[in-house]
C-alpha cells in the first residue's frame, strides 16, 4: 500500500495530540468518511505488522499505543505528491495512454476518490481555455475532446511550463534523436529544442493512439513541397511512427514546424505575404539605418537572420505557441534609443500581418541589430597600411606577421627584408613595423621584438593601432 503525504500528516497529528480518544472534532476540517478512510488504512498496516488495531466505537476512536504509530511512520515510505505533481502524472497519462482511470489514480496516489475529483475539476478548467474537454467514457475512463490543432497545444502549452517533468518522464529516443539532426550546425536557443522536442513526442503518442491530425492553422502560411532526400530523417520519423496510417497530413503538419523553427536552409514553408514582409523588413532597417548613419538595410546577413527571426516569431504567435522569455530590464535600460524606435517601428508588423510583438520580442530584434550596428562600425574603422621589415628571415616574418594580424585590425601590404626596403616604394604604407636597430624612413616607424611585448603592444595602441 502506498501512503501519501496527507497519511503521514495525519498520523503525525494523531502522535501529536496524544488523546487515546479521538472523535470527529479533533479534524474539523475532514469529513467523517475521510477520517474513517484514514484510520482504515492506519488499522491495515498495524495489523500486518502485527500490532493492535484502532478500534472505534460509535464516532471515537481508541489508540492502543502511541509508539505503533511512531514506528509506522519510521518503517514505512510515504510519497510526497503536491498538487502539481499529481496534474504532472495525470497528464503523462493522458498523452501516453489516451484516457486516465480514477480507480487506477486512487492507487497510484492513495487519495480518495474526492481528493482525485479536485485535481480533475481543476485540470478541465484549464482545458476549456484551451477549447478542449475533458469527458467520461464508459468503460474507458476521462479522455480529451476537442479539435486535435487544440488538443496538442494544450498538452504543449502545459509542458513547456513544466519541461523537467516532461524530459524525465516522457522524451522519446526518436524524437530526441530527430532534433539533434534538425538543430545540428545551427545557432539555435534552448527553447527551441525544447519546443520541437515536446511537438515531436506529443505528435509520437497522437498517431500512436491513431488520433490523426489534419491541418495546423496557417492564416499567415503556406507549404511547398519539399524533397525527400532534405527532410529523410524526419521522413524516417514519421514512416516508423505511424506504420501506414496514412501519415501524409502529418508529415508536412510537422514539417511546417519544424522548418519555421530550426530555420531550414530549404525553407518548405512560405509565408504568404513573403513579398511584402520583405519589403516591410528592408523599410524598417532603412529608418533605423538613417538615425544610426549605418546602410544597415544593405546587410545581407542581418536580412536574412532577423527575417528568420521575425517569421519563426510571426508562426510561434499565430498558433498560440505562447513561450516565456526573460524580460532584460538592463538591456532596455542601456539600449533605451534603439528599444524605442524599434518598438515604434514594429507597429507596422501590426497593420500588414495582425502581429503585436511584445516587449521580449523587440528586445531579441535589438539584439539582431546591435549585432549589425557593431559589425557595420567596426567595418567603418581605417585599417593602417603596414609594411612589415624584419632582418631574421623568412620564418621569423612570418611569425610577427601572424602575431600583429591576430591582434590588430590592419592592413599588411608587405613582408620584407632590410636590404630589399633600401629600394621600396613607400608610397600606399602608413606605418613601418620592424625588427631593425638603428632603423631609419621618412615613414613613420617603430621597432618590436620578434614575440611581441606588453610593452611593444601598448605602444602600437598609442600609435593609432586598433586591437581586434
Amino acid at each position: 500500500m502506498k501512503l501519501t503525504k496527507d497519511d503521514f500528516n495525519f498520523i503525525t497529528t494523531l502522535i501529536s495530540l496524544n488523546k487515546k480518544r479521538i472523535t470527529t472534532l479533533d479534524f474539523i476540517s475532514l469529513k467523517s468518511s475521510q477520517i474513517q478512510y484514514k484510520f482504515n488504512k492506519i488499522n491495515f498496516l498495524l495489523e500486518v505488522t502485527n500490532k493492535k488495531i484502532i478500534k472505534k466505537r460509535f464516532s471515537n476512536f481508541y489508540i492502543h499505543n502511541f509508539s505503533d504509530l511512531k514506528e509506522l511512520i519510521s518503517n514505512f515510505d510515504f510519497i510526497f505528491l503536491n498538487k502539481k505533481q499529481r496534474l504532472n502524472i495525470i497528464m503523462k497519462k493522458l498523452l501516453v495512454e489516451n484516457y486516465i482511470d480514477v480507480h487506477n489514480l486512487e492507487t497510484i496516489f492513495s487519495q480518495s476518490k474526492s481528493s482525485i475529483k479536485k485535481d480533475l475539476k481543476e485540470l478541465k478548467e484549464r482545458a476549456k481555455e484551451n477549447l478542449v474537454e475533458l469527458i467520461y467514457k464508459n468503460k474507458l475512463g476521462f479522455i480529451l475532446s476537442g479539435d486535435e490543432n487544440n488538443i496538442r497545444f494544450f498538452f504543449l502549452n502545459y509542458f513547456l511550463n513544466d519541461f523537467d517533468f516532461f524530459e524525465n518522464h516522457i522524451k522519446i529516443k526518436e524524437a530526441e534523436y530527430l532534433v539533434f539532426n534538425m538543430l545540428r550546425k545551427k545557432n539555435s536557443p534552448f527553447e527551441t529544442s525544447k519546443i520541437i522536442s515536446i511537438m515531436l513526442s506529443i505528435q509520437y503518442y497522437r498517431v500512436r493512439n491513431k488520433e490523426i491530425l489534419i491541418k495546423l492553422k496557417d492564416s499567415l502560411f503556406i507549404i511547398s513541397d519539399p524533397s525527400r532526400y532534405k527532410l529523410k530523417t524526419y521522413y524516417r520519423f514519421t514512416d516508423c511512427l505511424t506504420k501506414n496510417l496514412g501519415s501524409n497530413f502529418e508529415k508536412k503538419s510537422m514539417l511546417f514546424v519544424l522548418s519555421i523553427l530550426c530555420y531550414s536552409r530549404s525553407n518548405p514553408v512560405i509565408l504568404q505575404k513573403e513579398e511584402t514582409f520583405h519589403s516591410i523588413l528592408i523599410s524598417l532597417l532603412e529608418v533605423i539605418g538613417t538615425e544610426y548613419q549605418l546602410p544597415l538595410s544593405k546587410d545581407e546577413y542581418l536580412i536574412k537572420t532577423l527575417g528568420s527571426h521575425i517569421k519563426s516569431v510571426f508562426f510561434k504567435i499565430s498558433n498560440g505557441i505562447h513561450t516565456q522569455k526573460p524580460y532584460l530590464k538592463d538591456i532596455v535600460t542601456e539600449y533605451s534609443k534603439l528599444f524605442s524606435l524599434l518598438k515604434k517601428e514594429c507597429n507596422i508588423f501590426k497593420t500588414y500581418f495582425n502581429i503585436k510583438l511584445s516587449d521580449d520580442e523587440i528586445i531579441f530584434i535589438l539584439f539582431h541589430i546591435k549585432s549589425s550596428i557593431l559589425r557595420l562600425e567596426k567595418a567603418k574603422i581605417h585599417k593602417q597600411n603596414v609594411l612589415l621589415v624584419c632582418n631574421l628571415g623568412g620564418g621569423a616574418t612570418k611569425l610577427l606577421s601572424n602575431q600583429l594580424s591576430t591582434i590588430f585590425s590592419l592592413n599588411i601590404i608587405d613582408e620584407i627584408s632590410f636590404y630589399q626596403f633600401q629600394v621600396y616604394q613607400l608610397d600606399n604604407i602608413d606605418v613601418i613595423i620592424h625588427t631593425v636597430d638603428f632603423f631609419k624612413s621618412n615613414v613613420k616607424s617603430i621597432k618590436v621584438n620578434l614575440l611581441l611585448t606588453t610593452k611593444d603592444i601598448q605602444t602600437l595602441e598609442q600609435i593609432g593601432f586598433t586591437k581586434l
